[in-house]
């Protein structure tokens, strides 16, 4: 996959495409929009990709981190005070929604904001207004486009009551919902070499501005937990380990890519591990028709069986080895291995030829 020219998203796959083209039409709208994902997914950056392509785009983009603040502080960090609001009020401070003007406010976790917050962002959806803390003048009007974003389950918030309702609902409008990295495994290594690059360019040109195709394979054969951010961690170890050892090298190798994962901590079992590349691999499947309009039959979606019978056969030497291997003792004895084979060998080769990808 060739590394785009846009530096706000610089890669976009399969799984994305029909989010982003979603995402397109969603920017030219002025309904709050609600991003969810896993951490790391890129929300933020998502965020500024709609602004950029939304009629705002030369208003200002605000995000507003709301986290960094303590609680009680999170209502004057969004709408602003003046000057004796409370104590430490040496001076006016514009929040985010002013600063925002009639461009883009973003504002992520907006499940971790505390109630009296969500009741001042309640009323700014509903009302359009706001009012700045010690201000006893007449409300203000709000003339931003609102963004939220979340990486946890609003749904469950609200019936734990640690969201309100009736915000889930004003802000439950628009939604995209990012993929986690591990299901977006085709943007690995163009998310890599991009990284790479701009490691290099922050550097002032030192360094290696991409990686090898081993060193891809490796990334890709990785577990991505932390998503985007924990990719670009790893690259960036990378690059420094290829710059320690090779200064003068063009690309950043396989060797110093495997000593950079060795650094990470991997949570889960192996067969947690083997349970989530199922699952991204019913994801890739539902994507494919999805984008087809063509549809599979259920009977046809019964391949697990012929795919892993011709990898065991593949691997132990011969059709025997593998039933032997799943202990079908009863199918070896009648003699009906080959037949089970050939059987489950179809069902595989029906998906092959709807995919295309026929040997």
């Amino acid at each position: 996959m060739p590394i785009p020219t846009d530096p706000v998203l610089p890669v976009v796959g399969t799984r994305m495409r029909t989010i982003v083209d979603r995402l397109a039409t969603y920017a030219m709208l002025p309904e709050t929009l609600l991003i969810t994902g896993p951490t790391g997914t890129g929300k933020s950056s998502i965020a500024r990709w709609v602004h950029d392509h939304s009629p705002r785009t030369h208003a200002p983009f605000v995000t507003v981190d709301l986290l960094a603040v303590p609680r009680e502080m999170q209502m004057s960090e969004l709408f602003g005070w003046r000057r004796g609001a409370f104590t430490g009020a040496v001076r006016d401070q514009d929040g985010g929604v002013t600063r925002a003007g009639a461009g883009t406010l973003f504002i992520d976790e907006v499940d971790k904001l505390s109630l009296a917050c969500q009741a001042g962002l309640l009323r700014l959806l509903e009302d359009r207004c706001f009012r700045v803390l010690g201000d006893d003048r007449q409300d203000r009007r709000c003339h931003a486009r609102i963004i939220v974003g979340t990486n946890g389950d609003l749904e469950a918030a609200v019936a734990r009551g640690e969201f309100r309702e009736d915000l889930y609902y004003r802000v439950h409008v628009l939604v995209a919902e990012l993929p986690a990295l591990d299901a977006r495994r085709d943007e690995i290594p163009a998310w890599a070499n991009f990284m790479a690059a701009r490691r290099c360019d922050e550097a002032g040109g030192c360094g290696s501005r991409s990686l090898s195709l081993r060193a891809c394979e490796l990334l890709c054969a990785a577990e991505w937990p932390g998503n985007l951010r924990q990719l670009d961690n790893v690259v960036r170890r990378a690059w420094a380990l290829c710059l320690a050892e090779l200064p003068e090298a063009k690309q950043i190798e396989a060797a110093h890519v495997s000593l950079a994962l060795t650094f990470e901590c991997h949570h889960g079992q192996a067969n947690a591990s083997i349970l989530g590349e199922l699952e991204r691999a019913a994801d890739a499947l539902i994507d494919e028709m999805l984008a087809r309009h063509e549809h599979l039959g259920l009977d046809d979606l019964d391949v697990f069986r012929g795919i892993v019978l011709e990898r065991a056969a593949a691997r132990l030497g011969g059709m025997r080895e593998a039933f032997e291997l799943f202990e079908a003792n009863s199918t070896i004895e009648r003699r009906n291995q080959a037949r089970a084979f050939k059987r489950a060998q179809a069902r595989t080769q029906v998906l092959r030829s709807w995919l295309r990808e026929d040997p």
